[in-house]
Formats: structure tokens, C-alpha cells, sequence
């Protein structure tokens, strides 16, 4: 498990260095049949996706002035405890987008200072964070990899201290309601569903969709509101890639079509709070066909 990023403890090294290097691995006792993801969301289960962000900021010494985390899209408002500072920050992404801005506030010098950036999200899970960073001023870019070292760039607010406070607001998101897989933000699969047939039933009819990208991560399920064609649901499930169907027949249809020689497996769940689902005839190919909400 990735340690969270503890704020308080490396502000004065981030403060001052040029590189910015991922923090240490925490050292847990992992069970071999848990993921070291799943050991993380239990750790906050029955919290609201709200709740989790704010309770992890807090513990990491930042305050949750705000926080949205719903189809509608994610914003999140935080400052520092610490009395002797004044950074602050504000994220907000667009709804399903895994892009929109941020915007940082510190002392410097004895002057506030307020800086705004443009922000793609890359990969954001419980395990790493990757983003970039683009000033709309000066076109400068700098990209945070939570598993790299970054080469900071001059920011008039110290960009690594602040990339190390967004890294870790990410990380309590992943946690609790949202993940960016390839640069394709998927939300926890209560909250993308409920997007997804609002926007379904706007829709006519030859632009409706049955299949949406699935993807798990410790004991959720996190689906992107980027609907599938059949076409392409087939594609990434002969790729070993988990959908979300928007019923059962349309799940089990799924699973029939990638391997048309036995019936499907299913359908099954694991357990109570997952989703049930189907798998291809045989696991060939291994992939997930789930469908519903978790139960």
C-alpha cells in the first residue's frame, strides 16, 4: 500500500528542493488474497465519498473549506492547518473529464499569491498519481509522477509542495468515488450509474448506450459515463477488459458474444456490496460482463 502523503512533515523539504521524489511505501501486513487497494477502502468503508476526502485531508493537516464529488463533477477546496502558512487550493474537474483547473494560494515572501493551472489527469488510483500541471499564462507545463522524481519548474508558489497536496486530495478521491485510468476518469459505480441513465434517457434513441468502460480497483467497481458501442464493448473485452451493461441481457449478451462456443458464467456476484456480472464461457477471455448496482 502507498503510504498517504504526509503534508506536514515534508512542507520544509518540498519547500526547498528542486526534485520532487515519491514518499516511501508504508510498511503493512498484507493479506496475499486481499489487494492492497481493497485493504485501503476498508479502512474507510461506510463513508461517503465526501467524507473520505475530507476525513484523509484532515488527517494529513489540511482543511476541507468544500467538497462535491457527484456526476455533476468533482470540487474540492482545502487549506492548510498550519498556522504559520496560508496555502490553500481549489480543484475542479468537469463532469466525467479527468481535466479542468486549479488554482493554488500561498504567502511568498510576505505577499499572497494566487496562481491558476490548467490540469490533465493521467493515472489517478490508491497506488499512483500522474498529472500535469500547464500555467494559461506562459504555456509552462510540469508533470507530477507520484512514482518518479519530477524536475520542479519556476512557479512563483512552490509548485512541489503544491503538487504533494494535490497528489494526496487525489489519492483520498481514488479511495472513495473516483479513479483516472488512462487518462479516462471512471466514478465508483453508484455514482456513474446514476449519470448514466439521467443522460441515457436525454438521449433519442440511436444515441443510447448499453455498454460503458468498467474497471477494478480493490473491492469497487468504477465505471466511466463514456458510453460503448456493441463494436467496442466487444474490442475491449476480447482485450481482457471489464463493461458495465446497462441490464442483465445486455451483460449476459456480452459475455455470449465473446465466446460464442459454451453459455456464459453467471450470473454471480462475490459477495455483499459487489456487482453481479458475467464472465465469457470457459474465462475465455477473462474479463468481468457486470451489470445493476452493487448489492
Amino acid at each position: 500500500m502507498i503510504k498517504k502523503y504526509i503534508l506536514t512533515s515534508v512542507s520544509a523539504l518540498a519547500l526547498t528542493m528542486s526534485l520532487l521524489v515519491a514518499p516511501p511505501a508504508m510498511a503493512v501486513d498484507v493479506n496475499p488474497d486481499e489487494s492492497a487497494t481493497a485493504i485501503v477502502q476498508a479502512e474507510y468503508k461506510g463513508l461517503e465519498p465526501s467524507e473520505i476526502v475530507e476525513q484523509g485531508l484532515a488527517e494529513e493537516g489540511l482543511d476541507v473549506e468544500h467538497v462535491v464529488v457527484d456526476a455533476s463533477g468533482i470540487e474540492i477546496a482545502a487549506e492548510t492547518t498550519d498556522p504559520e502558512s496560508n496555502f490553500a487550493f481549489d480543484l475542479a474537474l468537469e463532469p466525467g473529464q479527468a481535466h479542468g483547473n486549479v488554482t493554488f494560494t500561498d504567502t511568498v515572501d510576505g505577499v499572497t499569491a494566487t496562481e491558476n493551472y490548467k490540469i490533465e489527469i493521467l493515472e489517478s488510483q490508491v497506488g499512483r498519481s500522474v498529472f500535469v500541471l500547464t500555467s494559461p499564462e506562459t504555456g509552462e507545463e510540469y508533470k507530477y509522477d507520484s512514482e518518479a522524481a519530477s524536475t520542479s519548474i519556476a512557479f512563483v508558489i512552490p509548485i512541489a509542495f503544491a503538487a504533494i497536496s494535490l497528489s494526496t486530495a487525489l489519492y483520498y478521491l481514488a479511495i472513495g468515488a473516483a479513479i483516472v485510468v488512462a487518462g479516462v476518469l471512471a466514478l465508483e459505480a453508484v455514482k456513474a450509474v446514476s449519470r448514466i441513465i439521467a443522460e441515457n434517457n436525454r438521449r433519442p434513441s440511436s444515441q443510447k448506450r448499453s455498454y460503458y468502460p468498467a474497471v477494478r480497483s480493490g473491492s469497487k467497481v468504477f465505471i466511466s459515463p463514456n458510453g460503448l458501442s456493441s463494436a467496442q464493448a466487444q474490442t475491449r473485452g476480447r482485450a481482457g477488459q471489464d463493461v458495465w451493461a446497462l441490464s442483465r441481457d445486455s451483460a449476459k449478451s456480452l459475455a455470449k458474444t465473446l465466446n460464442p462456443s459454451g453459455t456464459p458464467i453467471g450470473a454471480e456476484k462475490h459477495g455483499a456490496g459487489y456487482l453481479w456480472h458475467f464472465h465469457p464461457a470457459a474465462h475465455r477471455p477473462n474479463m468481468h460482463s457486470f451489470y445493476g448496482l452493487p448489492s
